[in-house]
């Protein structure tokens, strides 16, 4: 029994170690890509700013972009407060006054309104609780993302430009996000 078991540590020790070790670096570099992929994901937000409605009813928003390229097709979705934005909202019941769109964003923190995003009566302060915002994009290596309004990052496996285009309630004009404050990085 003894030779046996010998002759067994000997033939299958190595095939063995050989397997734990190639799947351990299998995993860890299947770990590093998907890090890799969202790190440049995690650079882009958006957030509410202060504004006041007295004269323009239009709504203010912050979109940074810290990575030292552009990010393309970018829809900024509000909703109301308290209301997370997710995949699962991107369906035909988004209003066009809650949705704005640019082709391009540049890198830096910048303000924008959006013709299309309207005042609603939701202002910042007003209890204390901003309106939520999402932000769907797409970054310089085709990848498409949405961080939800709560700040989870998706990265998506469907053609949002596409889906967010066919919906009937969101009709021309596209392109109406408009620079307000640039400050670059």
């Amino acid at each position: 029994m003894s030779e046996t078991l010998k002759s067994l540590v000997k033939d299958y020790l190595p095939v063995f170690i050989s397997i734990v070790t190639v799947s351990f670096l299998i995993w860890n570099n299947f770990k590093s890509y998907n890090q890799y992929k969202s790190n440049y994901a995690n650079n882009v937000a958006v957030w509410p700013a202060e504004t006041k409605y007295q004269e323009n009813l239009k709504v203010a928003f912050f979109v940074s972009n810290g990575n030292k390229t552009p990010i393309y097709n970018v829809f900024v979705i509000r909703n109301k407060r308290q209301q997370v934005i997710n995949r699962s909202m991107l369906s035909d019941h988004l209003n066009r006054e809650d949705v704005g769109y640019s082709r391009i964003v540049i890198p830096g923190e910048h303000q924008y309104t959006a013709d299309s995003i309207r005042f609603k009566g939701m202002e910042m302060g007003k209890g204390g609780v901003p309106e939520e915002f999402a932000i769907l994009f797409t970054d310089s290596s085709g990848r498409k993302w949405m961080r939800n309004s709560d700040g989870k990052l998706d990265e998506l496996s469907f053609d949002y430009f596409s889906k967010m285009t066919e919906f009937k309630n969101l009709h021309a004009p596209l392109g109406d996000m408009i620079l307000r404050k640039i400050q670059s990085f």
